[in-house]
């Protein structure tokens, strides 16, 4: 991602200035709109209108200026959040992998035990059948691998 380049550290980017002045002059010409059709219904004379009217949109362009850099700075802040999100979500999936790895690895574990436990469990049947038959039973038992898993 390309670095902005910034005017100040409480600046809007020079990317948004355009869309964000734009904001600016709809916010306070909706409010003069709104303004002169109260003002035409009272009934106010012009010049008492016009002064009340110049009074009203100074204060209120500190707003609109207030309302349009908060806009524009939480953009900024939505996307920085949404960045660090994306890279705790790929730190947590590395983490699940190399944890999923090292899980894989004692669940081979536990499946070779369980093999050669069964191998174990089926040479001594038939070491017993042979035994009760009274049959010389000379099968090697099995070996033992759980020694090289550790």
């Amino acid at each position: 991602m390309e670095k902005e380049e910034r005017v100040s550290v409480l600046s809007i980017r020079r990317i948004w200035i355009d869309l964000a002045l734009s904001v600016f002059s709809l916010q306070v010409i909706l409010y003069a709109v709104l303004l002169i059709r109260h003002e035409v219904a009272k009934g106010n004379a012009p010049m008492e209108a016009a002064q009340v009217i110049v009074a009203q949109l100074a204060s209120v362009m500190a707003v609109a200026t207030g309302i349009t850099f908060i806009l524009f700075q939480g953009v900024d802040f939505v996307m920085f959040l949404t960045q660090l999100y994306k890279e705790r979500v790929n730190r947590k999936v590395k983490e699940a992998k190399a944890k999923g790895k090292a899980e894989g690895i004692v669940v081979g574990k536990v499946e070779g035990i369980v093999e050669e436990r069964k191998l174990w469990i089926e040479w001594n049947t038939l070491r017993i059948e042979a035994e009760e038959k009274g049959e010389e039973f000379n099968v090697p038992p099995p070996t033992d691998t759980n020694s090289s898993l550790e």
